[in-house]
């Protein structure tokens, strides 16, 4: 099957600076998840998943700014059969002075298990990569991350359908529960220096910035797509 990806992006916030660097440097279909819980959202996918036929689904939160750098290093590997997963990776979130924090989202090494069976606590994930250790790295280096962080995470279908996307049950952690699974089956997750994409996370705590869920309704918005709206997804 030719390489034909969607980009499916998880929308609880309108935030127009990632809504334009997705619309300008990503010239793929797409699909807005618009106004929807987590629960909810991860549902609307695993059945936007089942009932297309694309060769590749990608999950972007819609928190991030992707340079078209970012997305043809993404695609590119993405493509490629050696790579079972592949992400982008971020900043883990910016400082008050609008500077990138320390951390990125890259952790190497076993997710370990958490002891609240609702969901993980931050100190249970693997220790995070820094900013700089990963601009350090050799320019052609591909990295084997713990993480698939849905920061432009690019996987065949057939993976989509028989890992389907879940959130834990406080209800969050999508990103978390996905790759916790994963790799307790061996499909190993991959990144590259080149797929950075810009956090725009303040500090540690959830962002509530120009919060959809609740205020308008839910609907899933598509952009390009060779069928148009199919309302039937909605």
């Amino acid at each position: 099957m030719a390489f034909d990806p969607v980009l499916m992006i998880m929308q609880p916030r309108h935030l127009d600076e990632s809504i334009n660097s997705l619309k300008e440097n990503i010239d793929i279909p797409k699909a807005w998840f618009r106004a929807y819980t987590e629960p909810q959202v991860v549902a609307q996918m695993n059945k936007f998943v089942r009932e297309t036929n694309f060769s590749h689904y990608i999950v972007m939160g819609d928190d991030g700014i992707v340079s078209r750098e970012a997305a043809d290093t993404i695609l590119k590997y993405g493509e490629m059969k050696e790579y079972d997963v592949f992400t982008g990776w971020m900043n883990m979130h910016l400082e008050k002075d609008g500077s990138y924090s320390k951390e990125s989202t890259i952790c190497l090494g076993w997710i370990p298990e958490f002891k609240d069976p609702e969901g993980p606590v931050r100190d249970e994930y693997p220790p995070w990569q820094s900013v700089s250790w990963v601009h350090s790295l050799p320019p052609d280096k591909v990295i084997r991350t713990a993480m698939a962080n849905f920061a432009m995470t690019i996987a065949e279908r057939e993976l989509f359908l028989k890992f389907p996307l879940q959130t834990h049950k406080l209800g969050r952690a999508s990103d978390h529960h996905w790759s916790y699974r994963l790799q307790r089956a061996g499909v190993k997750v991959y990144t590259h220096p080149d797929a950075f994409i810009k956090h725009l996370r303040k500090g540690w705590t959830p962002w509530r910035h120009n919060w959809l869920v609740g205020n308008v309704e839910s609907e899933i918005r598509y952009e390009n797509m060779k069928w148009g709206n199919r309302e039937d997804y909605v």
